[in-house]
């Protein structure tokens, strides 16, 4: 239950620690460094007089805590000495990508840089002048967002300078030190204050039965809505007493419940709040508006950590590529794999049109080998029920048939979590042991040489609600083609013409639930005039079926009992469950078990 009249304090508590947090320090007066860790190109690194030391003859050398904090948002300070290359690394991800800071006294110069797969990258920024030898030097990196600012001092001269410089690619990491080409630097602390991220993770169910809402799962305008958040505490130790506070960083969207508890999330487990938060959108809300929000999660022993997502309002998306990428992105997944994903004139299905998203070259040209880059959809709602078509013509290497060595995958994701999804009528190919592209042996994929057809994915009702879906092309080391080309994009309300459902339409279906959230069992109702017969399905949130009730319909209301366990009898844990009774107009409830 939530206590109003407690609101302000835990705000108040909440700006207070963030206005004086720092989240990690090390003055190496312990001459101890086995809880550090050597990245990058590595380097001799060692801790004696109360000071880490580092002796490389390449570029760049990484030392970074084990375990250590993860940010976006981050300022790293260190005092140093060195005299080739001595400095800060920030954002460093597991993949040693990330951006580093550093000065060159016998080069008299300062740069900023990017790290590439342990590798010195691009040069961001680069600053000269008539740096001191054999002094003493504060460094400090500020990074936020894309914005990165190096300051550099030296307090034994009195001198100080400042310069700045664009991240392309900002993303979370670690933050460390860095040498290179470097025959002795120390550092004498090394700090960094910032918002860590890293700890938890979150994915959300929207659902709107209440007010305003329609019930297709769906947030769209003017509706009011529960956002149920499920966190999963992905360290090593447990979350006391966790609790979540929803921010919406627009003032046209208004949370109206806005604090959640979570109780204890052990290492490891996903669990949703004890309640919801609730919010509302106009009714005048733009379509296909997305909204920033942020969740701040808090527990005992100081822990605070901000996770910003989008959420989308609307419902569906249709592109078809003629006004340029619509807010489409694309990238390479990994570090060291390419991506050839663009706007392109070559092949256009759209009637009268120019222009569809390819995977390849400019013109007709082929696709890179060791490709592995993906093009991503804005954020979308999408209702109960939904399809996903789109066009393609593909020109992939192949073996024989069925195998394919590079091809295409369809994916839909929440907050950088992706599952797979599948045509009605399947992948034409699957990948053979002998590629060496992205994908496992034996997975579906487009390949091959297919013209202008069109596919259609029903979304899973799990999956209702906001997301993105993202096509994945994969190469191997050794041959290409011309690559693969997606037009007339719709997301949403069923207008495929590729397979027709089967499912039986129902009239007028009406299914409500009493004592929900339960504890241990819940009574449903419903009401299905003309039908006869029919089922009542239980499923989690990854559309797993728990259990299932064959029933009688008619023209009157009749109820069912389920005392909350799975077909084998087994009592299914807390959470969030969908009730469904089946049939084209299916009607589907959210059930909270406690």
């Amino acid at each position: 239950m939530r206590i109003t009249c407690a609101k302000p304090l835990i705000i108040l508590l909440f700006l207070t620690y963030i206005a004086g947090a720092y989240s990690f320090y090390d003055d190496f007066e312990d001459n101890d460094i086995s809880d550090w860790e050597i990245r990058c190109a590595g380097g001799n690194w060692s801790a004696s007089s109360g000071m880490v030391h580092g002796n490389i003859s390449t570029s760049p050398g990484a030392l970074v805590p084990l375990n250590g904090c993860v940010f976006l948002d981050c300022t790293v300070s260190v005092e140093a000495t060195g005299v080739h290359a001595f400095g800060v690394l920030a954002r460093l991800t597991e993949e040693d990508f990330g951006i580093l800071a550093y000065v060159s006294p016998d080069n008299n110069v300062a740069r900023i840089r990017l790290v590439e797969n342990g590798n010195l990258g691009a040069t961001l920024n680069s600053f000269s002048t008539s740096f001191p030898s054999g002094v003493t030097y504060s460094l400090s990196f500020t990074c936020v967002n894309n914005q990165l600012t190096f300051q550099i001092s030296v307090p034994s001269t009195n001198q100080s300078w400042e310069f700045s410089a664009t991240d392309p690619n900002p993303q979370t990491g670690v933050c460390g030190l860095h040498m290179g080409d470097e025959p002795n630097a120390s550092w004498d602390w090394i700090e960094v204050e910032g918002t860590e991220i890293g700890n938890a993770e979150i994915t959300w169910l929207v659902t709107d039965d209440q007010n305003l809402g329609n019930g297709d799962f769906a947030f769209e305008p003017g509706e009011i809505i529960d956002l149920d958040i499920e966190l999963t505490n992905t360290s090593d130790e447990p979350l006391l007493n966790a609790f979540g506070i929803l921010q919406s960083l627009s003032p046209e969207l208004t949370v109206i419940e806005d604090y959640v508890t979570y109780g204890t999330i052990a290492s490891g487990e996903s669990t949703y709040g004890l309640s919801s938060f609730v919010v509302l959108t106009p009714l005048a809300t733009p379509p296909d508006e997305v909204y920033d929000m942020r969740l701040t999660l808090m527990a005992d022993g100081g822990y605070q950590e901000q996770l910003p997502f989008s959420l989308p309002v609307g419902s569906g998306l249709a592109c078809n590529v003629e006004s340029g990428s619509d807010g489409w992105t694309w990238g390479a997944i990994q570090g060291g794999w390419a991506n050839d994903w663009h706007v392109s004139s070559e092949r256009n299905y759209t009637p009268e049109g120019q222009y569809s998203f390819k995977c390849g070259d400019s013109g007709s040209g082929d696709y890179s080998n060791h490709h592995f880059g993906y093009l991503l959809s804005p954020y979308i709602n999408l209702p109960l029920g939904s399809e996903i078509n789109f066009w393609m013509w593909i020109d992939a290497q192949t073996e024989d048939l069925p195998e394919a060595l590079d091809g295409g995958i369809v994916q839909y994701g929440r907050c950088d979590s992706w599952i797979d999804l599948f045509p009605a009528s399947g992948y034409t190919h699957q990948i053979t042991a002998g590629s060496s592209g992205p994908f496992e042996d034996g997975t579906g994929v487009f390949s091959g040489t297919v013209p202008w057809t069109q596919y259609c994915i029903s979304l899973p009702d799990s999956l209702a609600g906001p997301g993105q879906i993202r096509f994945v092309f994969g190469s191997d080391t050794y041959g290409t083609r011309e690559g693969w080309y997606i037009d007339e994009i719709n997301m949403g309300d069923p207008t495929s013409t590729e397979e027709e459902s089967e499912q039986q339409l129902f009239t007028d279906p009406l299914l409500s639930v009493s004592a929900n959230p339960f504890h241990s069992s819940v009574t449903f109702s419903y009401l299905l005039p003309g039908v006869e017969n029919s089922s009542l399905d239980i499923f989690d949130l990854h559309g797993r079926q728990i259990t299932i009730f064959e029933i009688t319909a008619g023209d009157q209301t009749q109820t069912v009992n389920w005392n909350g366990r799975d077909s084998s009898g087994n009592s299914i844990p807390c959470g969030v469950y969908l009730a469904r009774l089946r049939g084209h107009d299916q009607s589907t409830v959210k059930l909270i078990k406690i």
